[in-house]
Formats: C-alpha cells, sequence, structure tokens
C-alpha cells in the first residue's frame, strides 16, 4: 500500500516554521532533524522533543523545542523550549517544578512517559546549565498539564562517570553515567530499563557501554541489574 507523505516539506534541510506557543496552525512545522525523542499521549497526540537539526537558522545544531501533533487537525503546536538551536539548559532546583526550568539542546537522548501522562527524559549529547555541549546523564520529568519542566536528577555538567553502587540494589545515590544513543523500554510496572550506549562508566573516558539499569519512578532510585561497570567490553 502507497505511503501518503502527511506534512512537511518533501526538501531536504528545512527550517522550522514555528508560529506562537501553545497555538496550533497548519502552518507550523518542525525543522528537519535527526535523534529526537517522541511519545504519544494517551488522546493519541504526537509529542517530540530536540534532536540535531534545523531551527529558524539555516544551519544545523542541537535542539530543544517541545512539539506536539494533532492527527484529527493535521496541525503542530510549538509547546515549549527554543526557536535556536545549541542552548543551555535551566536546572533550577532539583525536585521543584518552574515554568523557567528547561533541559538543554541535545540529541541521542531516551524518553518514556508514566501512568499519569507525564514525560521522563534522561541524557543524551547536548547542553548542560554552561559552558559547551558534552555526554549528559541529567534526568528530567514533564508535567503537559501544568507545562513545567522538572529536573530530577543527575548532573547538570557534561561527561559524568556513573555512580553504579552494589548490582541489584537501588539507591537514591546510583546514576548512569552521562551517554547517548540509548535504548530503553518500560516495564508492566511503569519502571524504566535503560542499556549500554556511548558514554562515561564508573571511571575513565568516553567508551561504549553494556551496562543496564532500572529506574523506579516512584521511589526515584536507580538500580544496576547487569553489564559492566567499565567501558569497551567484550561480549
Amino acid at each position: 500500500r502507497p505511503v501518503d507523505m502527511v506534512r512537511g516539506s518533501k526538501l531536504r534541510d528545512q527550517n522550522g516554521i514555528y508560529g506562537t506557543k501553545w497555538t496550533p496552525s497548519s502552518l507550523n512545522d518542525p525543522g528537519a532533524r535527526q535523534s529526537s525523542v517522541s511519545w504519544t499521549d494517551a488522546s493519541g497526540k504526537l509529542w517530540l522533543f530536540g534532536g540535531d537539526g534545523y531551527s529558524t537558522i539555516s544551519s544545523t545544531g542541537l535542539l530543544n523545542d517541545l512539539w506536539r501533533y494533532d492527527p484529527l487537525t493535521d496541525n503542530w503546536t510549538w509547546i515549549a523550549g527554543d526557536n535556536t538551536r545549541n542552548i543551555n539548559g535551566v536546572y533550577g532546583t532539583r525536585g521543584v517544578a518552574s515554568s523557567s526550568n528547561k533541559p538543554g539542546s541535545r540529541s541521542g537522548s531516551l524518553s518514556w512517559t508514566d501512568a499519569s501522562g507525564k514525560l521522563w527524559l534522561f541524557g543524551g549529547y547536548g547542553y548542560p546549565a554552561s559552558g559547551p555541549a558534552g555526554f549528559l546523564n541529567d534526568l528530567w520529568r514533564y508535567d503537559p498539564t501544568t507545562n513545567q519542566w522538572t529536573w530530577i536528577g543527575g548532573n547538570d555538567g557534561v561527561n559524568q562517570n556513573g555512580s553504579y553502587g552494589t548490582r541489584g540494589s537501588p539507591a537514591t545515590g546510583n546514576i548512569p553515567g552521562s551517554r547517548r544513543s540509548s535504548v530503553s523500554w518500560k516495564d508492566a510496572s511503569g519502571n524504566l530499563w535503560l542499556f549500554g550506549g556511548e558514554g562515561y562508566s564508573s571511571s575513565g573516558a568516553q567508551g561504549y557501554l553494556n551496562d543496564i539499569w532500572r529506574f523506579n519512578p516512584t521511589t526515584l532510585a536507580w538500580t544496576w541489574i547487569g553489564g559492566s561497570n567499565l567501558r569497551n567490553q567484550s561480549g
């Protein structure tokens, strides 16, 4: 069966058309990009965050824009974040939601939604609270009802080694090292599972990872489940 192009351009390297925040329009379109994260909410709307690509500027960079697409109206809405590239994050106070908080521009993050419809965002390659881009291990929660981000855990800097703790033992002090391009999934209990990626282990420089982690969104505790806490390990 032929696949129909629903929206967007048939040309490459297109800038975004942002319009006005929280105002859907048939003219709006996110810019061309790769390595974004996306999810679908309970009403069937698509949400899109960040990636590496084009904002309103005709050159590529890392993005932190948040979009919502309604398949019933065929309209995009620019929800939050910036309409330019390579933006540092505003972390605020850990655990406190604020309308001024925002993750920095990034690509290669992972995301999932919890039972209440909130988005969780972890890591990637991008911009911390200040300074140039690097590998991230910050954990964020976004509430679409209040349109506010909360910095939950991890660091507001780049290239952080992980705190593994004891294998199989959850602890609020545990945190995976900074990384991008991991894989993730959510189990029937609502826990996030994370495997591998490119980034930082328990010590040393950047490399490839094979660690597996579980995050409990109720207790906010990570558990190192398996794999190595070192980089570049053979199978």
